[in-house]
């Protein structure tokens, strides 16, 4: 996979990790009996259009009273997302007095909150699903085989001519079927001349003479010997059952580090406002940024890399949208909470404002982090 379709690969799987987070709301209000009047992938003209669920009476635009389904779907030419169009939830928007007790003003509190929770809860979701798949499927690459991922520069392994595909059969003569063994054996004979048997892709045998350099451990207690290669990683695959708790487990371990690193990220060290910079691994990354790390994966076909890579994204979007800030989820479930504090729903006119100043925010916040990842990208590994 090059970079240019790694890029096209990646935008895809966003825009349908997008396109899940609305089904949700949509799933969730018409669950919740509130009237939906438009669910539309994409921004623009629409490209296409139908109409469905229950009938409703409106006026048409040349004044006549006509019969209709309420709901609106389709498809618009802007291919940047999509959105569903809840009734009431906008505070701009004028309810007519037939739909007044289907608005989402109207729902009790507890279902307003699910459908609020649901587009995040579906990027989780999707998460779980598509490493459940992964480890189920594919696998990970866990086991260490004996065949040779790398072999550094002027290193003992490069200049005895050992190559990366080469696969090692025996070690001074015997036969080892692990690398457990190869690794013990070689960290155990610093300084001492090995006779390594390898085999390259075609099959063909040829033993080394290696000599492992030795090196310091453990405060220099302990020498050990270094012969400068890594192992290639095969995929271990596990039955459902089994990846369904591990991706449980991720995804719980993910969270954890999301809520403890969230404050951090948004410092002024961070976000690069202050003479001392904070840590490149922990600055947040635009949609440039995760956009050129999956163009990166998928140059060197790390197809199962960019995936997992996908799946962290993923996550990350639908915590982020989480967050206590308004216009976001989180932001319309904290105006929420108020309301139930205070025992009566936030005035209209306060409403518009902290919308607007969130929105203002996070504006330019966005607009910041895509500088950066312009102008001081963070290195690939």
């Amino acid at each position: 996979m090059g970079a240019g379709l790694g890029i096209a690969a990646f935008v895809f799987l966003l825009l349908l990790a997008i396109f899940f987070h609305e089904l949700g709301h949509f799933l969730a209000a018409r669950w919740a009996g509130i009237k939906v009047t438009q669910f539309f992938v994409g921004f623009g003209p629409t490209l296409w259009s139908r109409r469905g669920g229950r009938q409703e009476v409106v006026e048409s635009a040349d004044g006549q009273i006509v019969e209709r389904p309420e709901l609106e779907y389709g498809v618009k030419a802007i291919p940047l997302g999509g959105f569903v169009k809840i009734l009431g939830m906008s505070p701009f928007e004028e309810v007519p007095p037939q739909d007044y007790a289907r608005s989402f003003q109207r729902a009790p509190a507890w279902k307003r909150a699910i459908v609020l929770a649901a587009g995040s809860a579906t990027h989780i979701l999707t998460a779980f699903i598509a490493l459940v798949l992964i480890l189920s499927a594919v696998g990970i690459p866990t086991r260490q085989t004996l065949e040779l991922e790398m072999v550094s520069r002027g290193s003992p392994a490069s200049e005895s001519g050992l190559r990366p595909g080469d696969r090692i059969v025996a070690v001074d003569g015997r036969k080892v079927s692990e690398w457990t063994q190869v690794r013990n054996l070689i960290r155990d004979s610093p300084g001492r001349q090995m006779q390594l048997t390898v085999a390259n892709r075609t099959g063909d045998r040829r033993t080394v003479g290696i000599t492992p350099r030795p090196q310091q451990e453990d405060g220099g207690r302990r020498t050990v010997g270094l012969i400068g290669v890594s192992s290639k990683l095969a995929n271990v695959r596990v039955n459902p059952a089994v990846a369904a708790g591990r991706s449980a487990v991720v995804i719980g371990q993910f969270i954890g580090r999301f809520v403890t690193s969230t404050p951090k990220l948004f410092s002024a060290e961070t976000l690069g406002l202050t003479k001392t910079p904070g840590r490149e691994d922990e600055r947040a990354q635009s949609v440039v940024g995760a956009g050129r790390a999956a163009a990166d994966l998928a140059s060197k076909g790390q197809v199962l890399r960019f995936l997992e890579f996908f799946v962290y994204i993923n996550m990350a979007i639908g915590l982020f949208n989480l967050l206590p800030i308004p216009p976001l989820d989180g932001g319309h479930l904290l105006l929420l909470g108020l309301e139930k504090v205070r025992r009566k729903p936030v005035g209209q006119t306060t409403m518009v404002r902290v919308m607007a100043v969130g929105f203002a925010l996070l504006l330019l916040l966005g607009m910041w982090i895509i500088f950066q990842d312009i102008v001081s990208p963070v290195p690939l590994e």
